[in-house]
């Protein structure tokens, strides 16, 4: 019988007979854990030692979800699974799951000797320890001791190894086709070490800068922040305390880690920066990949603001009954002020209602200036009638509304006839657009934190 023990890279050729070797075989259901001996800590993914670690098929107590009947093969990887680990025979390394073990792991078909059976109490079920020694398996190369366990099908196995390299021979690592696998990775503590720490920091970007304001940004506590690292098996979430911060420490040196922001069920949240060394602080979720180094502290920050209604009032308001009982000689001398235009580009002074509300209807853009003109008296009226905050920030625009308005009339004294191929018109019709927008309510930057949910 012969052995090919698979190392850490794969040639383009025998790459290509992966996958045509895999074409007619089908995933696996069901799911394989890491246990104890008794099989009463399934998933347990931290040991002690190599042989603490047992192969179960079952995520509570020995309760599987059901693997299919058959015989299977396992074996032990470092977590990328480019590296086999498992320094014996593949055909040493087997189990039999039957209708009566009912999905679980029901016979030890391996060599018993170097990966004996558990004291699992599972009806119908057993577990197996992954190495009868600490030299069954060699050490990963994972600084944070992560290793992946492995099971595949033993017909898939065989018929791989047979068709590629000829019948008998233990193809190790290449005849776990990964589509045909199921895995689980698992810690052991001799191999880590934990001296680095990570903290993520939240605040409140009261001016939508996209950047940390020391003494004038707020902390944002109860956010909930999320970091991974597939290199090292991490998943941990987090609420920000109090000063805004969530810390993970002790963590394992790496260069893989990722800090996700959780986004709130509220939809006027945006979220503004992401800040950390190397990055140019632009918005971006997750954050990474974090490099934590041995005995110092990597630090990640994410900006967010939240916006409010304008609170605007539309063109289609001030033209009809309720527009007009607001409407008084005061509002009429303030748009007569303005440098509204008409679409030939004359001056507009509105001395009654019913010439105002006739030109308000009548807007067309042929003229930008004209439908500039229509806007900003929409936002006059707004603004004089308590609906609409001058002060309010408007982010898209850095403005606030006031600067906004003040823009736009200062266009209209000099620029009046705005047709196409003016070199002005662009420039009145982004004003108009935003003049349009909080007429019609869109959201205004908030002074503080709006509620946040998750």
């Amino acid at each position: 019988m012969h052995t090919r023990l698979q190392g850490s890279v794969l040639g383009s050729a025998v790459l290509a007979c992966i996958v045509a070797g895999g074409a007619h075989a089908q995933n696996i259901s069901g799911a394989i854990f890491t246990t104890t001996s008794d099989g009463s800590t399934v998933n347990a993914n931290h040991y002690d030692a190599k042989t603490d670690v047992y192969l179960n098929g079952g995520p509570t107590n020995c309760i599987s979800p059901g693997l299919p009947a058959g015989d299977y093969y396992f074996m032990v990887t470092n977590p990328p699974g480019s590296v086999q680990l498992s320094l014996d025979s593949t055909f040493d390394r087997q189990f039999r799951v039957t209708l009566l073990s009912s999905g679980k792991i029901g016979q030890n078909l391996g060599n018993a000797a170097t990966h004996p059976n558990g004291t699992s109490p599972c009806a119908g079920g057993i577990t197996i320890r992954l190495a009868k020694d600490a030299f069954d398996f060699a050490d990963t190369d994972n600084p944070g001791g992560v290793y992946k366990a492995w099971i595949t099908r033993k017909a898939d196995f065989d018929t791989y190894c047979n068709t590629t390299y000829g019948a008998g021979v233990d193809c190790g690592l290449e005849g776990f086709i990964h589509s045909n696998t199921k895995t689980d990775n698992f810690k052991v503590a001799g191999n880590a070490v934990y001296n680095g720490k990570l903290k993520a920091f939240k605040f409140y970007d009261k001016n939508a800068n996209g950047k940390y304001d020391d003494g004038y940004d707020i902390p944002l506590p109860n956010w909930k922040m999320t970091l991974t690292s597939v290199g090292q098996g991490v998943d941990s979430t987090k609420l920000t305390g109090s000063t805004g911060t969530a810390v993970w420490d002790p963590l394992v040196p790496d260069d893989d880690y990722f800090v996700t922001e959780g986004t709130p069920l509220q939809t006027n949240w945006v979220h503004s920066a992401t800040i950390y060394s190397g990055h140019d602080g632009s918005p971006q979720n997750p954050a990474g990949p974090l490099v934590v180094i041995a005995n110092q502290t990597t630090y990640v920050a994410f900006g967010n603001y939240c916006t409010k209604p304008s609170n605007g009032r539309t063109l289609g308001f001030w033209s009809n009954k309720n527009g007009q009982a607001l409407i008084d000689s005061y509002d009429l001398a303030a748009l007569r002020a303005l440098n509204l235009r008409t679409a030939s580009g004359a001056n507009f002074d509105p001395y009654d209602y019913a010439t105002f509300r006739t030109w308000l209807l009548g807007g067309t853009a042929t003229n930008m200036a004209y439908m500039l003109s229509v806007q900003l008296a929409a936002m006059k009226l707004n603004v004089r009638n308590g609906f609409v905050n001058g002060n309010g920030f408007y982010v898209p625009a850095g403005k606030t509304i006031n600067q906004i308005m003040d823009a736009a009339n200062l266009s209209l004294a000099t620029n009046y006839l705005t047709v196409s191929g003016h070199p002005q018109r662009a420039y009145q019709e982004t004003l108009k657009n935003w003049l349009d927008q909080l007429n019609n309510g869109a959201g205004v930057l908030s002074r503080y934190p709006c509620k946040y949910t998750f």
